[in-house]
């Protein structure tokens, strides 16, 4: 991926599977075949979320309570999926990021892999109630406290799901922002 983005110091889940030297880059639409369904159900709710969002955004004040009823039952289904999303994590592949965006990732892993080893990711994105299957190509290794710090760049990555990353890490952001000025405005907290 040639765009770069911006990206937010954070944690996420993440699963990372490091593939042989011989790996072969599937296409994007040999990824779209290859995707859980779990994360094929996961990317269409939250593309559909988005949509409602703008759509209960532009009717008004005077429908409010039907868009707070419309919300709830967009918590439940997110509540749901989310758990759905969990059953995915595969504890012998379970990292955390330390830093993620739309371009790519940084997480501290406990051996060094090799510039250019290619990945399969799994990014469970907890508040966005939502989940990406991606590729990755490690750009970067250094030591770091409990390991090594690997950036990672996204080499095969749907545009739906660059979307997700970009606002996920935007609200991530916006939430870090809000935390500092608060934590400004009261310094004894």
């Amino acid at each position: 991926m040639s765009e770069q983005f911006f990206s937010v110091e954070h944690g996420i889940v993440l699963n990372v599977e490091p593939l042989p030297a011989d790996f072969v880059l599937p296409t994007l639409e040999a990824l779209e075949q290859e995707l859980p369904a779990p994360f094929r159900i996961a990317g269409a709710i939250t593309h559909v979320d988005v949509g409602t969002a703008r759509q209960l955004r532009n009717m008004g004040e005077e429908f409010g309570v039907l868009v707070e009823v419309i919300n709830q039952q967009s918590a439940k289904i997110n509540l749901l999926l989310g758990y759905l999303l969990s059953q995915m994590d595969d504890p012998a592949l379970h990292r955390i990021t330390t830093r993620f965006g739309g371009s790519g990732l940084s997480f501290v892993e406990a051996q060094p892999l090799a510039v250019g080893q290619l990945l399969r990711i799994k990014l469970f994105l907890e508040d966005e109630a939502s989940a990406i299957y991606c590729y990755g190509r490690v750009s970067a290794c250094h030591p770091a406290p409990g390991g090594y710090l690997l950036d990672v760049e996204y080499a095969r990555l749907r545009h739906d799901d660059q979307e997700l990353l970009v606002r996920a890490s935007l609200h991530v952001q916006s939430r870090q922002l809000k935390l500092r000025a608060e934590q400004r405005a009261n310094p004894m907290k």
